[in-house]
């Protein structure tokens, strides 16, 4: 039982997952800043960042679906360590690319390592966490991803222009692989699988064909069309906002610094969804934060070229999408079972990084015609706004089988 856990151990797993969230978060957005360096070392237009985007994003999406079973089956602990070395040795490789295969290649890999540590260090923390503090401790950890991206954003301002593109990467090996033995030491193994308990097993017995029965099929499909435009929201404007801005004529450290605060606003967005559900019902807060969120993107355009509205814009469209996306979590939650849940959720995001992989390579296909950053910017509201709307679709639904259930309950009674 998770109650059986002390305070101290419970308080450092927590930790320790949140610092390989951290440095998740300074790896995925580093190749971002960098990236405009890297192209005219190799020789290609920059317009082709937007498949090396997709390529790490696909690599997630492949090390989540499988690192997370192999975690159920063999030990996250075990896992995650695993998926941390493999991010990191991978790190190091893009740092001496020379081709494009070859950094196509390295950031597949290293998307890998990065997805295959997402899942097992969530289940880790959730596990370890007190049930009535569980989905707040989950989705208050989340916000070290975008922290991580914001430390990776500023770090980059700095060492780029004095030490070359390389030195960003050169850390992004190095922390992780200090941290790797810590794990080794310090992070106990789940106590699901080390005693193989009943839970775990009903837990690997969920299909996703029970996402589709008891007439939750809708939701399912509402709900991963939602998942799939936040993804795409927000891994398209955190990978393309350096690129674009240096496109427009912005230094690289100053494009590099809209970034940081674009991320600044999602750590305090997440922090803040994690903290205010308990009160607001995550639907609502969702939809409203979708629409906001699209209208800052699209400030984002309309600034380019005065920094201080721009780096106005990046925070608050930082906050609402990073709020939008904890949000997600914890209404995907809400909407199975316990005996579908973890199934559901897990398909949901998983689902929902497909948009993170087609979102950078249809922005890197405006760039390729000639768009104007400004119309890219309000090309990147879009998928809000139809988030938004799915969301109100979504609402409706849970709504009405909410509403469907408690008549069921009253004809019992009755």
């Amino acid at each position: 039982m998770t109650e059986s856990h002390p305070s101290a151990q419970r308080l450092r797993v927590v930790a320790l997952c949140s610092l390989v969230a951290f440095l998740d978060g300074f790896d995925t957005q580093s190749i971002g800043p960098a990236g405009s360096s890297i192209t005219t070392q190799i020789g290609v237009k920059l317009s082709a960042l937007g498949l090396v985007f997709s390529a790490s994003q696909l690599g997630f999406l492949a090390g989540a679906l499988t690192f997370g079973a192999l975690g159920d089956r063999f030990g996250r602990k075990r896992m995650l360590i695993i998926a941390t070395s493999i991010f990191a040795v991978c790190t190091l490789g893009t740092a001496g690319v020379g081709t494009y295969g070859a950094l196509l290649a390295w950031r597949l890999l290293t998307g890998f390592g990065l997805g295959g540590a997402t899942p097992n260090f969530i289940s880790l923390a959730s596990e370890f966490s007190l049930p009535s503090q569980r989905s707040r401790v989950v989705t208050t950890m989340w916000a070290a991803v975008p922290f991580g991206g914001m430390a990776g954003s500023f770090t980059s301002a700095a060492v780029i222009p004095r030490f070359g593109w390389q030195a960003i990467f050169f850390i992004g090996c190095a922390a992780p692989l200090i941290l790797v033995p810590v794990l080794m030491w310090v992070m106990p193994e789940s106590a699901e699988i080390t005693r193989g308990s009943e839970q775990a097993g009903v837990a690997r017995r969920s299909t996703v064909a029970e996402l589709f029965t008891g007439g939750r099929a809708r939701t399912t499909l509402l709900l991963w069309g939602v998942s799939f435009m936040t993804w795409m929201t927000l891994v398209v404007v955190a990978f393309w906002t350096p690129p674009l801005l240096q496109k427009a004529g912005m230094a690289a450290r100053a494009a590099a610094s809209v970034l940081a605060f674009n991320n600044a606003g999602g750590v305090i967005g997440t922090v803040l969804i994690g903290v205010i559900l308990g009160w607001l019902r995550p639907q609502k807060v969702l939809i409203a934060a979708f629409f906001v969120s699209a209208a800052f993107i699209t400030a984002m355009g309309a600034y380019v070229g005065y920094f201080p509205g721009l780096a106005a814009a990046a925070v608050f469209a930082g906050f609402f999408s990073s709020a939008a996306g904890g949000g997600l979590i914890a209404v995907a939650a809400g909407a199975y079972p316990a005996d579908a849940r973890a199934t559901g959720v897990g398909w949901a995001l998983g689902l929902g990084r497909l948009g993170s992989i087609l979102g950078p390579i249809g922005a890197g296909f405006l760039v390729a015609q000639g768009w104007q950053v400004s119309r890219i910017y309000f090309a990147m509201a879009g998928p809000a706004l139809i988030a938004a709307g799915l969301m109100m679709l979504l609402t409706r639904e849970l709504d009405s089988s909410r509403t469907g259930t408690e008549q069921v309950a009253e004809s019992i009674a009755f």
